[in-house]
């Protein structure tokens, strides 16, 4: 409910670490206070540059909201993106039985977990990387996943072709 208070306390931040030459970039996340869309939001209207987002499409996705509308809404303030894909019925299954965090990130069981690489999920990369025109900032691919039911080089590979391609078609390289 400090909204106020603790977007002041990021911004200041923010301008101390810029006076220092560096960025910050704040990593929304699930199972932290920024977590849903509404979150997103209210730390973006509580705080103002310098502190920039570090948009994660996975857990934007996985909280509730559409990655591609965050990056419409504050491309101004986007400084770094992590690109993770969602898979849509681990998702939903992990809502309805109420998985752990590390559940539905290491997949129960025998089963794969919630996330995977750019291309293999629900996220609309296109639609992602048409929204932040002229970005130039870091793109990191993670994909979070036990390398044992996920082979990482295959995932990989899988991931960063994708990625190529929709960030060619938004006209960025």
């Amino acid at each position: 409910g400090d909204w106020a208070g603790y977007g002041a306390r990021i911004t200041e931040l923010a301008e101390l670490l810029a006076a220092e030459g560096l960025r910050l970039c704040y990593h929304h996340h699930m199972g932290t206070i920024v977590e849903t869309e509404a979150d997103i939001d209210a730390f973006m209207a509580h705080t103002r540059a310098p502190a920039q987002l570090l948009l994660d499409t996975g857990h934007a996705t996985w909280g509730g909201a559409d990655p591609a509308a965050l990056a419409a809404r504050y491309r101004d303030r986007i400084g770094h993106v992590h690109v993770k894909d969602v898979r849509r019925a681990v998702m939903e299954r992990a809502r309805r039985e109420d998985w752990s965090f590390l559940d539905a990130v290491l997949g129960p069981g025998d089963e794969i977990g919630i996330y995977t690489v750019p291309g293999d999920g629900m996220v609309d990369y296109g639609a992602v990387f048409r929204a932040l025109p002229g970005y130039s900032g870091w793109v990191v691919i993670e994909a979070e996943q036990d390398p044992e039911k996920a082979n990482p080089l295959r995932y990989a590979t899988m991931g960063v072709e994708h990625l190529r391609r929709v960030l060619a078609e938004a006209g960025l390289r």
